[in-house]
């Protein structure tokens, strides 16, 4: 990843909020913000999912129906995964964990 953790989460906060201002609906903010990052050569499986982790985020908390984008992160989330999440994170990696119990109780 090219940023660290909060970087990247203040990144795509910032993005979600200016797609949501253009006035894009719920079904259009996740791929336009996606399209911000997966071009990028750092773009990745860990991005990708920290990504998803913090769309449900926002979505949540602007009461936005994000039953997709949790279909898709479970379908990228398994246990061999999650090494790698760990890995690339580092000690970052607690803090995923707790945004990802978050969204986890949400849904």
């Amino acid at each position: 990843m090219i940023f660290d953790y909060e970087e990247l989460k203040e990144c795509v906060e910032e993005d979600f909020e200016r797609f949501y201002k253009m006035g894009f609906n719920e079904n259009q903010i996740c791929p336009a913000v996606l399209n911000e990052y997966e071009h990028g050569d750092d773009f990745g499986f860990v991005e990708n999912v920290c990504i998803h982790v913090f769309l449900i985020l926002f979505y949540t908390e602007k009461n936005l129906n994000c039953n997709q984008i949790i279909d898709r992160l479970n379908q990228l989330m398994n246990e061999d995964e999650e090494n790698e999440l760990k890995v690339e994170l580092g000690n970052e990696y607690s803090k995923f964990i707790t945004d990802l119990s978050i969204v986890r109780n949400n849904y």
